[in-house]
Order: C-alpha cells, then sequence, then structure tokens
C-alpha cells in the first residue's frame, strides 16, 4: 500500500512545472503566460490547464478538468502504481536539489 503521506507529497510539494519539465517530449507543451504556469490540456488540447501556484492544482478553462501530478501522469497513458514511483524519484530529487544535497 502507498501511504498516504507520499501521495499528499507528491502532489503538494513536487511543483507541476517540474514534474512537466521532467517529462520533456513526453510532457505537455507548457509555459507562462500572463504569470501563470500553463499546459496543453489532455482532455480538450487546449493551452487553458492553469497550475493555482498555492496548491499545486491545475485547472482547465475549457473543458473544466482538474489535475494534480498523478492526475496529470494517468491523462498522459500512465498506470497509478508506476505513475506514483516515478512522482517519488522526482520529488526526491527536487528535495535533494532544493537542500543541496546530490541525490
Amino acid at each position: 500500500m502507498i501511504p498516504p503521506e507520499l501521495l499528499r507529497a507528491i502532489r503538494n510539494d513536487l511543483p507541476m512545472h517540474v514534474m512537466i519539465a521532467r517529462l520533456g517530449r513526453q510532457g505537455p507543451i507548457s509555459k507562462r503566460i500572463e504569470g501563470y504556469f500553463r499546459f496543453r490540456c489532455p482532455g480538450c488540447s487546449e493551452l487553458r490547464a492553469t497550475v493555482n501556484p498555492r496548491n499545486n492544482l491545475a485547472h482547465c478553462f475549457c473543458c473544466g478538468r482538474n489535475f494534480n501530478n498523478i492526475d496529470l501522469l494517468i491523462a498522459l497513458g500512465h498506470d497509478f502504481v508506476p505513475a506514483v514511483e516515478l512522482l517519488e524519484q522526482w520529488l526526491r530529487a527536487y528535495q535533494g536539489h532544493r537542500t543541496g544535497s546530490k541525490s
């Protein structure tokens, strides 16, 4: 079983822009527009999914879908457990980078 604390950390502590950057070409097109990080919604393909920096959740202002990091990976074709494992690796690397550790 995946600990709830890990799921919370993956959703909240790994910035969505960092996760999308790690996806590289497999990730959605993204950019900063008017001070907000936006990406192409996997549901409607419009560049209207906007990340709220206070809670790290994205909302598509075209189709109305909401995404956290896990939801986005699943929408891009990943299965749940492999998505969580990948995001955990990226979270640890991000946390190590922020604290100056070499991970």
